[in-house]
């Protein structure tokens, strides 16, 4: 059984309306399979299929055609019968930011469920028997009760058989191209795409008038269903001409005005009350409800995306979808306040682009200096809170007193409305007081740094006019200049504030030629480019904008780094109309600065672009937000890494956290800037993490290398001690050290595992290397000891047997000798057979005596040239035998 609470069940929850709208709900509930001739009837007498489930669909409709609908399908009912039941109740139509709609039923409708009959049946609601009355032909009379339905006095539709009820739904559909039609450039570019678009009438039949004046083509269309075809053929030509070298394209605004009392006539145009000059070229302008009766086929965008409450009257314009599915395609969602697209006034603010208020009263003049800062402050706001953010702003700013309040809401400057607010007005910083000041005292030469070196303020009368042009008087003003002038002729600083003198006076002329004088007197390339630069944008502002570009183009040759000139080109691009050859410009310079891709977004003045580039921004938008998602896993990946490879007291690791952890605060904010800043700090991460590693494998490296040169050293003296079997504990340490070296020596180190232990067993290593060092002291002494006995134990032998063998030759050398000489003591004594023993120890003794010292002094003096001989001869013996790494 058809139950209507069951299809509203389908609809999307909506918790913030863009758009609220009454009108007329159609519950339509059938038997078996529908007869195509209700969905094809209901919905070129405009209504919207809002859901549509099994046996039953929801229809809304914001005119009385509904009415009309269900009567022609009444009577065709009596010779075609089918089993479908109609309920007409009043509804309310819910659109979101996002361009969903959903609807809102009173409580006493949401629960109604029924079973259709055999026959068509339309059952009105009582409240409507008014709206069902104004159509001509059409009554109502009270309905039999049906089960199911809300208790109320339901009313039955009675259609007079004698009418068709033809749909009162048609369009006139306007094309008018950019420029202007006494520019050569202008004529011929529509005139070879205006003759594709004539072949496409042609080919479909349509009538169409063509005004060579004004260069603009229109035609009426007569049913939904030839709207819907013709836009789809004009969007194919338009992309088809785009997208192909050989064929002829230029752009052109478009528009599908409902008829109502309008007259096909050649003045047609100018009665429709649209801005032309404003409206988004390529993209057809059509109001909402056209665009939700179209959005099965086209994707649907406000045309102004103003902040303000829109209806079903406003405009908004169609785009052709991608193939069979939106997943590659969306848009940004930034509503700009109407409070700053607000066209009060013909000429746009020369100081900020806006339009609601004259340039001698705008609130740049109340900023003392300019505040790039405001960029940073606004990437850390996530983009889904800009629209709020500028909701916010249009409710807290006056219309009746502008400048006060939005100057009360910068002065805030704590939540995301202040920022916004001095983001758009720091747009045109570089046009406006404050910049004007820093130029005076600037000493560079380039605008990259020409504000880091400021003299003081010097001059007379230039900065008391300068002050008095801030605070509106007029008259003060003028006096100080001139007398500005008479005492620095050849300055350029009184021109170039006469210049802002005249400007606002209205004398747009004397302004131009004051900025010129200005720019002539100009002694450094900054200057000279401000001065240009201020030509460029008067220009801009009158609407001369092929000029304007120009004249910024030679800014940019005056300063090459200065990005401001280079937008503003872009900007005059989207004021003509030329969007599409702005994107490039734009996009590259948000490769130079991600900043511009906020300052895209918050700038009033690409209004007439907006929808073409917020859908461009959105694939840049789209592309960055794909990247970061795996930026996101690669930061959690470098986190891990980072605890994996070093130990929490390695100096590198809480400089690896910070940073990490900056960028991870850079992955929860949704904005592009942030977006950039993560990849391009991930990235930036990413290699100083593998220098990092780079350079301590290299140090680990060189360090092995070192220690196992300290071990070779200790096992050179080990290996010397006389008493291995007491070495087990040494022996012990010392093989782990070769263990933990080879190991090291073998592993692949950029591995996180092995670089941790590699760097865990140099520590370890070094201990035990020191440990092994304050062991082997004692190892040492030991040995040089046992050493040192050895060598002073030959020696004393070899003494010893060398002064004995002497002793032996020279006593009976002597005595033999001397057997002819008397008297002598101690030659008696020799030949006396009974002392001969006795002195011969004394000899043997004192021999003893002289050979321990000769030997220990001799031992003493060859000790250490003997260990090195002796150790090194060894080595070289080991090496030959059998060498060994460590």
């Amino acid at each position: 059984m058809p139950t209507i609470a069951n299809l509203l069940e389908t609809l999307p929850v909506i918790n913030q309306s863009r758009l609220v709208a009454s009108g007329f709900g159609i519950w339509v509930a059938w038997k078996g399979k529908l007869h195509s001739a209700v969905d094809n009837t209901l919905q070129e007498y405009g209504a919207l299929c809002v859901t549509k489930e099994g046996d039953q669909a929801l229809w809304y409709c914001n005119t009385v055609e509904v009415f009309r609908a269900l009567a022609r399908l009444q009577v065709w009912a009596r010779v075609n019968p089918m089993p479908v039941f109609c309920q007409i109740v009043p509804l309310t139509f819910l659109v979101g930011y996002d361009m969903t709609y959903s609807v809102s039923l009173s409580v006493e409708l949401d629960r109604q469920s029924v079973v259709p009959t055999d026959d068509f049946e339309v059952v009105v609601h009582p409240k409507l028997k008014g709206q069902v009355q104004s159509v001509p032909g059409l009554t109502t009379e009270a309905a039999t009760r049906t089960e199911g339905l809300a208790n109320v006095e339901w009313l039955r539709l009675v259609a007079d058989q004698g009418l068709d009820y033809e749909s009162m739904l048609r369009w006139f559909f306007i094309i008018k191209p950019l420029g202007r039609m006494s520019d050569k450039e202008s004529i011929l570019g529509w005139r070879d795409f205006s003759t594709d678009v004539i072949e496409l009438l042609q080919r479909l039949g349509l009538k169409y008038i063509s005004d060579v004046k004004e260069g603009a083509l229109f035609l009426p269309l007569e049913s939904f269903r030839l709207l819907k075809n013709f836009t789809t053929d004009l969007m194919n030509l338009i992309k088809h001409n785009k997208e192909t070298p050989d064929k002829k394209y230029w752009p052109v605004v478009m528009a599908a005005v409902p008829q109502g009392e309008l007259h096909f006539t050649a003045d047609l145009p100018r009665k429709v009350g649209l801005d032309w000059n404003r409206l988004t070229p390529d993209y057809p302008h059509v109001r909402f409800m056209d665009g939700f009766l179209l959005s099965p086929w086209f994707r649907m965008n406000e045309a102004r995306y103003g902040a303000g409450t829109v209806n079903l009257d406003s405009w908004c314009t169609l785009a052709l979808k991608d193939g069979d599915s939106s997943a590659g395609y969306g848009t940004l969602q930034v509503a700009l306040p109407n409070a700053l697209v607000a066209a009060d006034g013909e000429r746009e603010c020369f100081y900020c682009g806006l339009k609601n208020h004259h340039a001698s009263e705008c609130p740049s003049k109340q900023i003392a200096t300019p505040q790039p800062q405001v960029w940073r402050l606004l990437s850390k706001a996530d983009i889904n809170e800009f629209s709020e953010g500028f909701s916010g702003l249009d409710k807290d700013v006056s219309k009746e007193d502008f400048v006060s309040s939005i100057l009360q809401i910068m002065e805030s400057k704590n939540d995301l409305e202040s920022v916004l607010a001095r983001a758009v007005f720091e747009i045109n910083s570089p046009v406006q007081l404050r910049t004007l000041k820093l130029v005076w005292r600037s000493r560079g030469k380039e605008w990259a740094d020409g504000f880091k070196q400021l003299a003081p303020q010097e001059g007379d009368y230039i900065w008391e006019a300068m002050e008095s042009l801030e605070q509106g008087d007029m008259e003060e003003t003028e006096r100080l200049l001139k007398e500005a002038q008479a005492k620095y002729p050849r300055s350029y600083q009184p021109q170039s504030l006469l210049g802002y003198w005249y400007m606002e006076g209205g004398d747009l002329n004397q302004a131009m030629f004051h900025w010129q004088e200005a720019e002539r007197m100009s002694y450094t390339t900054m200057q000279q480019g401000c001065m240009a630069f201020l030509q460029a944008r008067l220009m801009e502002v009158e609407g001369n904008y092929k000029d304007a570009i120009n004249t910024y183009k030679r800014v940019n040759s005056l300063s090459p780094t200065w990005l401001q000139p280079v937008y503003r080109q872009a900007v005059c691009m989207v004021k003509m109309g030329f969007t599409g050859q702005a994107m490039d410009t734009l996009f590259e310079l948000v490769f130079r600065d991600p900043n511009i891709f906020n300052r895209i977004l918050v700038d009033p003045e690409l209004d007439r672009g907006r929808v073409q580039l917020l859908s461009a921004m959105w694939e840049k938008w789209n592309e960055a937000e794909n990247s970061v998602e795996a930026t996101r896993t690669q930061v959690e990946e470098l986190t891990d890494d980072i605890s994996r490879r070093f130990d929490e007291n390695h100096p590198y690791f809480e400089t690896a956290n910070e940073e990490l952890d900056r960028l991870r605060n850079f992955s929860r904010t949704n904005n592009y800037v942030a977006y950039h800043q993560l990849l391009t700090g991930a990235e930036k991460f990413q290699a100083a993490l593998d220098d990092e590693v780079r350079r301590e494998i290299k140090r680990v490296n060189a360090n092995i290398e070192y220690l196992a040169e300290r071990v070779r050293d200790i096992q050179r003296e080990a290996a010397w001690f006389p008493f291995p079997k007491l070495l087990l504990e040494f022996n012990k340490e010392f093989n782990y050290c070769v263990d933990k070296i080879n190991w090291i020596r073998t592993q692949r180190l950029h591995d996180a595992d092995n670089f941790r232990k590699s760097l865990r067993f140099v520590e370890e290593i070094e201990q035990h290397i020191d440990s092994l060092q304050g062991r082997l002291v004692t190892l040492r002494i030991v040995r040089d000891s046992t050493l040192f006995i050895l060598m002073l134990g030959r020696n004393f032998i070899w003494l010893e047997l060398l002064g004995l063998g002497a002793l032996l030759i020279a006593v009976p050398a002597l005595i033999y000798f001397t057997q002819g000489i008397e008297g002598n003591m101690i030659l008696d004594t020799l030949k006396e057979p009974s002392q001969r023993w006795e002195i011969s120890k004394g000899l043997i003794i004192i021999l003893s005596i002289l050979c321990v010292a000769m030997a220990a002094i001799k031992s003493a003096v060859t000790f250490d040239k003997r260990k090195r001989e002796l150790f090194d001869q060894i080595d070289q013996e080991k090496r030959k035998s059998a060498p060994k790494r460590y």
